[in-house]
């Protein structure tokens, strides 16, 4: 497929982006090769010259990085995540007792990893504002935060594992985790999914795309597939909000024009 539209995206996307790109490929007969993983090691692998015609980030600070060092035109965001805490059910997790919960030296605590992998950086982010709160307990937690998932060296859930393993193998107690994965699980009786009140810890997580910046000039195709049908599919789901900015994005034009630049 050397002709096919190159997209690199971040894994939080995984459950929503490549049923939006494969419906754009169907409808315009657009081979499209898709690569998921850690937002910071894809970064990587652009610096270190890897071809792509879109790169779907789960920050804005990676898109911006490669804007600075002149390897692609533009960073928009087009939707938007959450951190929250997927736990064991019988923890008995909730919003109110998040911090006292995270503060029991006896509770497994697990992350993605801080550079390779936005959501760890979003996750230390969150013990960071927590230090800055209640002194000494944010160091606390970090320390005792293990790194299991998203980096260079992770190893790959085992075959038939679902999400929360992790927990399910009692290696933690709980894990920091997008909405957008979490979400899967909510219904299982076995986890708990527990939001971070965003008026103390969390913030809203921008979710960026950007283009690599000589082949983006055909016509704008975004508003008449994208938004209309699986674009909004992917922003009804509800770990995503979209954007302000949504409509600028043109995901499709991207995908259009990097494909008839090789034709």
């Amino acid at each position: 497929m050397s002709n096919a539209v190159q997209v690199l995206s971040a894994g939080s996307l995984r459950h929503a982006f490549p049923a939006i790109i494969g419906a754009f490929g169907h409808e315009y007969g657009i081979g499209i090769s898709l690569t998921l993983g850690p937002a910071g090691l894809l970064r990587e692998t652009i610096e270190e010259g890897a071809s792509f015609d879109l790169f779907a980030s789960a920050n804005m600070a990676h898109p911006q990085r490669l804007v600075s060092m002149g390897l692609a035109e533009n960073a928009v965001c087009f939707a938007r995540n959450r951190l929250c805490v997927l736990s064991r059910a019988d923890l008995g997790l909730t919003t109110e007792n998040f911090l006292a919960v995270l503060s029991d030296p006896a509770v497994g605590i697990g992350t993605s990893t801080p550079g390779d992998d936005p959501g760890g950086d979003y996750a230390f982010e969150v013990f960071d504002r927590i230090e800055a709160r209640h002194p000494g307990k944010g160091e606390a937690i970090k320390s005792r935060s293990r790194q299991l998932v998203g980096g260079r060296n992770s190893p790959p859930a085992p075959p038939g594992k679902g999400g929360g393993y992790l927990i399910a193998d009692g290696v933690v107690d709980l894990m920091m985790s997008y909405s957008s994965n979490a979400r899967l699980l909510a219904g299982d009786p076995a986890f708990l999914v527990s939001s971070i009140s965003p008026t103390s810890f969390s913030r809203l997580l921008n979710t960026a795309w950007q283009s690599e910046g000589t082949r983006m000039t055909k016509p704008n195709i975004y508003e008449s597939f994208c938004c209309r049908r699986p674009g909004r599919k992917f922003s009804a789901k509800p770990a995503f909000l979209r954007s302000a900015d949504l409509q600028h994005a043109r995901i499709g034009d991207q995908l259009l024009g990097g494909a008839l630049e090789r034709r």
